[in-house]
């Protein structure tokens, strides 16, 4: 049963104020958004891609233009003013610019394939959207892994439903309001605002879920969606591994690995959350990483544009760092920086390093998702690589070295989804490439045409190829009653010299 009308605060982590209320949608209010959508879907997919195309370029540039949005974006993350612009909004442009070009007309137009067995038939593949598409958002990325997870199925053709989390939920209210606003219709794009059960109503009313978050809720997710037998996308977080070999440029190393280990509080899936680096050249790496970690201008500051390292959104990952750093210490690490909450307002954790890291330590086998950052010394790449392949999730990572051919051969050997060589979370933005997790971390990708694709229901069409019907009226009395002994003769011949 539905409780009563219920509304929950979305709140700035940098100052603690209230930014707004909102409602906290029932099971009854999502179904019927649901409704709503599965009614005006048809029209939009009988929209050409170019029409499509055209709309969520046209949405782009006003999210590109509207300063409101940034704004909502940086009060209810608490991330710095660059990383809301340099990482989100670029982002979001260059999947539209990516999905909206040729390479995505391309991959959603029809396509003929031919037979070897049958020369006198074709197949045609046809993609059909879905349906409803419920994408269900975390709170890190208000921008990126929430609206920009709904431009896919869109441009397919779906409707989509988005939920934000209910900690950053504003930034895709107001992509809504500007979609409105381009005359778009509104029920093709919803955003639903709620907890917990406003999610599952949508798993249970959706034809198919594209889920960013936590393992545990992904688990509940995926489950739920096989019980109906509707595809579901997960990425569920990553424990992605930096491996750094004797020959790698170790400055611009140490600048990646700080950077990908405290862009953002730490609160990146495809983070760096732990570093093996090869014994001969340990010291003078981890004195450059300290060098770099203690240059980092921590909190809004004077100029809210330039500031490094922001406020974390999500308050109890302060807790889990804090956890993560007393056991490593308790066994053995030493602390280098930070290592506690900052002495200022709002939810600010000090960027904290750590030397001497083990195996056996938590904050080298639990996803952290915090301005944390291990080190452990290895003896060899093999012993780095098994270390990395011992984990249960596997998103991303990176090899350093300068020999390519070499760091390319091992990062082939990497249990993830995708890897950089000699560089960090620039994977995410070469959206050309799939991007999803194994192992833990997830099924299926965001980017690519892999991506749009499967936002598809798929279909094949067999049919005669123009000109060819004698051949087919002939080929059709071969497989047909009653069965003649000089037909199986002749596939025992054609299975033998062919095949």
């Amino acid at each position: 049963m539905d409780s009563g009308p219920a509304t929950f605060a979305v709140m700035n982590p940098s100052t603690g104020a209230v930014l707004a209320e909102l409602p906290d949608q029932t099971p009854t209010e999502v179904q019927a958004a649901v409704a709503r959508a599965r009614a005006a879907q048809p029209a939009w997919a009988t929209l050409s891609f170019a029409q499509r195309a055209g709309a969520l370029r046209k949405l782009a540039r006003s999210l590109r233009d509207d300063a409101r949005l940034l704004e909502l974006l940086t009060s209810e993350s608490g991330k710095p003013r660059y990383e809301a612009e340099v990482f989100e909004m670029l982002y979001t442009l260059e999947l539209t610019r990516f999905y909206t070009s040729g390479s995505g007309r391309r991959a959603l137009a029809p396509e003929l394939r031919g037979s070897f067995l049958f020369p006198n038939k074709r197949s045609r593949v046809v993609y059909h959207p879905r349906g409803v598409v419920g994408v269900i958002g975390p709170w890190n990325w208000p921008l990126l892994n929430n609206f920009a997870d709904a431009i896919a199925p869109l441009l397919a053709g779906n409707a989509v439903l988005l939920k934000p989390s209910e900690w950053t939920p504003l930034t895709s209210l107001r992509v809504a309001e500007l979609w409105r606003r381009q005359g778009l219709p509104a029920d093709v794009l919803q955003v639903v605002t709620g907890r917990a059960d406003a999610g599952r109503a949508l798993v249970q009313s959706c034809d198919m879920i594209f889920f960013t978050g936590s393992q545990a809720a992904g688990r509940q997710v995926g489950k739920a969606a096989g019980e109906r037998m509707v595809p579901a996308v997960l990425e569920l977080g990553g424990k992605s591994a930096m491996i750094v070999l004797r020959d790698a440029d170790l400055p611009r190393a140490a600048r990646a690995a700080v950077w990908s280990g405290f862009a953002h509080s730490g609160q990146v899936c495809v983070r760096t959350e732990r570093v093996f680096v090869e014994e001969p050249v340990a010291d003078a790496f981890i004195a450059l990483c300290v060098a770099e970690t203690k240059r980092l201008q921590h909190g809004p500051g004077a100029d809210a544009e330039v500031f490094d390292v922001g406020a974390m959104t999500f308050p109890p990952q302060m807790a889990r760092a804090q956890e993560q750093i007393a056991d490593a210490v308790a066994h053995g690490a030493t602390l280098l920086t930070g290592g506690q909450r900052a002495a200022r307002a709002g939810n600010f954790f000090e960027p904290s390093l750590l030397a001497g890291a083990t195996s056996d330590m938590q904050v080298m086998n639990e996803e952290t998702f915090g301005p944390v950052l291990p080190i452990m010394r290895v003896t060899s790449a093999e012993q780095a690589l098994q270390l990395t392949n011992a984990s249960s999730l596997g998103l991303s990572g990176s090899v350093w070295s300068a020999d390519t051919a070499k760091a390319r051969a091992l990062a082939q050997q990497i249990e993830s989804g995708s890897v950089c060589v000699n560089d960090v979370l620039l994977n995410y933005l070469c959206v050309q490439a799939p991007l999803g997790g194994v192992k833990g971390s997830g099924i299926g990708s965001r980017h690519g045409i892999e991506s749009l694709r499967q936002f598809c229901r798929v279909q094949s069409i067999v049919e005669d190829r123009p000109l060819w019907g004698a051949v087919s009226a002939l080929i059709a009395r071969l497989f047909a009653f009653p069965y003649d002994r000089r037909v199986l003769r002749g596939a025992r011949a054609l299975m033998k010299n062919v095949y």
